[in-house]
């Protein structure tokens, strides 16, 4: 049986002609850095962002040169290339920064690949957990930032001790707490948080936690070290808001240490 008169004619239709007509070879600019590939390379998976892009429906901008710009890391593209050309996975110390960027072009290839690896399960799995277990962590850092950049002033280095006590010993005062004390004895500062009895009672994890810290510090681009220190049992008092009657808090303090930030160069320096 022939088919309908509107569907025969759909069927005679010419296919829509494609936005852009793309060349065999493709001259491309990636964050500044110039690449050249094939067509196909670029079409290799079908559900990539690449292969749409390029896929003839859309506009793909140019530069001054004629080549097709990509407003992204162009130092990673050389990894998305190998990938797409030889299926090649790139480097460890690579492996965080290429997975970001196998998620922005939809290689889910490569991504399904990179998130066994251990540097990203490492990131996303682990100090993700921990920084997701810290009370306050971002505003423990940046407290912990903020009080170096204070000390600085006064010394070529910044030292501030970090209390982390596991639970109160007074019922019902459970509030997590961020709070910071002066060592007037000391050039140095100290910073409370806790308390840590909902995260585990393994002083591993809190430990663990703190060296999260120390790692995104590093790769924010601060000098800085770290150590830990003999862990204590504190006892404070504080005052209630009429300031007659005391109020007890007492806690446990499990994990004591010390990050140290340093702010100028000591190699090549001579001494007099």
């Amino acid at each position: 049986m022939d088919a309908p008169g509107s569907l025969r004619r759909g069927l005679n239709k010419a296919p829509a002609r494609p936005v852009t007509q793309f060349p065999a070879v493709i001259p491309l600019n990636v964050g500044g850095h110039d690449y050249t590939t094939s067509l196909s390379t670029l079409r290799k998976y079908e559900s990539s962002m690449l292969a749409a892009m390029f896929s003839g429906r859309y506009h793909v901008i140019q530069d001054e040169q004629k080549r097709y710009f990509i407003d992204r890391d162009g130092d990673l593209f050389q990894y998305i290339l190998k990938f797409l050309r030889d299926s090649e996975v790139p480097p460890p110390h690579a492996a965080v920064q290429v997975y970001k960027e196998a998620l922005y072009y939809g290689l889910h290839p490569l991504i399904e690949i990179l998130k066994s690896s251990p540097p990203v399960r490492a990131e996303y799995e682990l100090r993700e957990s921990l920084r997701n277990a810290l009370p306050k962590y971002k505003e423990f850092k940046e407290k912990l930032v903020d009080l170096a950049y204070e000390l600085a002033i006064t010394s070529h280095c910044s030292e501030i001790s970090v209390h982390q006590y596991r639970e109160f010993l007074v019922e019902g005062l459970q509030a997590q707490t961020l709070s910071i004390r002066r060592d007037l004895t000391r050039d140095e500062s100290t910073i409370l948080i806790g308390p840590l009895n909902d995260y585990g009672k393994e002083s591993q994890l809190e430990e663990s936690m703190l060296h999260c810290v120390l790692y995104d510090l590093r790769e924010e681009g601060f000098n800085v070290d770290f150590r830990m220190r003999e862990s204590v049992c504190e006892y404070w008092t504080q005052k209630n808001k009429n300031n007659d009657i005391p109020m007890y808090h007492e806690f446990y303090d499990t994990v004591c240490c010390a990050f140290t930030f340093n702010w100028w160069p000591t190699k090549g320096v001579k001494k007099k």
